[in-house]
């Protein structure tokens, strides 16, 4: 049975502290290098990933959920990927943190992977897409 506590999130981050909430709800979150793409006459950085439902899973195992999440960056002037989008990439990715300081947005995953957005302004929304399933394997998150 699933996750009652589950509903779709549907959010923006336009300040550091709408990102820390959509940080937390990104944590761990499952991503491909074939799955982002960037729109330059658009200036949008898109990403699709599998995330997680940590924020109504009540720090139980079993009632954690995963689900497909898009990812919308929006004035971004320019990125740069390390370890991510290039022949070196393992392909496959883990979201570990989401900072934002003075124009620069950070993504950075595991396998020393990150890719940094320099934008004009701080727009960045998600939303689940799908119905969540139950993960083939549930990710270890730190306590506290």
């Amino acid at each position: 049975m699933f996750n009652i506590n589950y509903k779709p999130i549907k959010r923006r981050a336009e300040d550091d502290s709408d990102l820390e909430v959509l940080s937390k709800c990104l944590f761990e979150a499952i991503c491909y290098d074939n799955e982002m793409t960037f729109i330059k006459d658009k200036n949008i950085f898109l990403m699709s990933v599998e995330r997680f439902t940590w924020e109504s899973s009540g720090a139980k195992d079993e009632n954690l959920l995963q689900v497909l999440c898009i990812i919308q960056i929006h004035f971004v002037d320019s990125f740069i990927a390390e370890n991510i989008l290039d022949k070196k990439s393992k392909g496959l990715h883990s979201l570990i943190s989401i900072a934002y300081d003075k124009g620069i947005l950070m993504f950075a995953f595991d396998q020393k992977a990150s890719i940094r957005f320099n934008i004009s302004n701080l727009k960045l929304y998600i939303e689940d897409i799908r119905k969540p399933i139950k993960p083939a394997i549930v990710p270890i998150r730190n306590k506290g």
